[in-house]
């Protein structure tokens, strides 16, 4: 069976030798090609008028975690927590989530990447998990002081869902780094995973041949079977 070329948002950064960075981590690429997929990197630069050639190459795409998004696109509740903002890449990750939709190519959002989708189909998000919402679930494990495999809390996955589906259980042990969250999920989506405190972990878009997100970072957790069964059910939609 033909690898499907799957493009990977990428995040920027500004280093420590005043460069400009386009990067992505390790786990997505490796994720991806384990699962028979041939992962293409896409920079926030872009050209945003030459997106349709790219995606008429590309058999799936995957908007990925990262810095947060700008508070302006959603009406949000402006935060000092709230960093990393790139507008450069929220606009392009909106324009491809669009694009990808209309043209059904099979999408997967991870951490921010659930939550840009929501945004793009005009939804809204927590901009601090810690000051606008009331939990005793520590969200944010930030890799300088936890292993990027560490398991923070359970996800209970609504039956007959995608989600569902593809785990083949009613609870799932995930990890968990992020300090936004959806909040009001857009009329398009089904929500179908909540954390043990209500939060939303992730939600599909029906009527499509695959389009889903979740709040974690599965391509962390590889090494459990039902992670991998993500990133297996995206790469064989995308070989459909």
């Amino acid at each position: 069976m033909t690898s499907p070329f799957i493009g990977i948002t990428t995040n920027r950064y500004n280093t420590t030798t005043k460069d400009t960075t386009n990067s992505l981590s390790l786990a997505y690429t490796t994720a991806v090609r384990d699962a028979g997929g041939l992962p293409v990197m896409i920079p926030n630069e872009f050209p945003l008028e030459k997106l349709d050639d790219l995606l008429s190459h590309l058999q799936g795409l995957i908007i990925s975690g990262g810095g947060d998004i700008q508070t302006s696109r959603f009406n949000g509740v402006d935060s000092d927590a709230v960093d990393d903002v790139v507008s450069d890449r929220d606009e392009l990750e909106i324009r491809l989530v669009h694009l990808a939709l209309e043209a059904d190519l099979p999408l997967l959002g991870i951490c921010r990447g659930i939550q840009l989708i929501n945004v793009a189909l005009g939804g809204s998000l927590y901009t601090d998990i810690p000051t606008q919402f009331r939990t005793s679930i520590r969200h944010s494990n930030p890799p300088s002081a936890y292993d990027r495999s560490h398991i923070a809390h359970r996800v209970t996955l609504e039956q007959g869902s995608v989600l569902h589906s593809i785990l083949g259980t009613n609870e799932i042990e995930v990890n968990s780094r992020h300090h936004q969250a959806v909040k009001d999920p857009a009329n398009r989506v089904r929500v179908t995973a909540h954390a043990t405190d209500g939060l939303i972990e992730g939600f599909e878009i029906p009527g499509r041949r695959f389009a889903l997100g979740v709040q974690w970072h599965p391509e962390n957790l590889q090494l459990m079977p039902e992670h991998r069964a993500i990133f297996t059910a995206f790469i064989r939609a995308a070989q459909a």
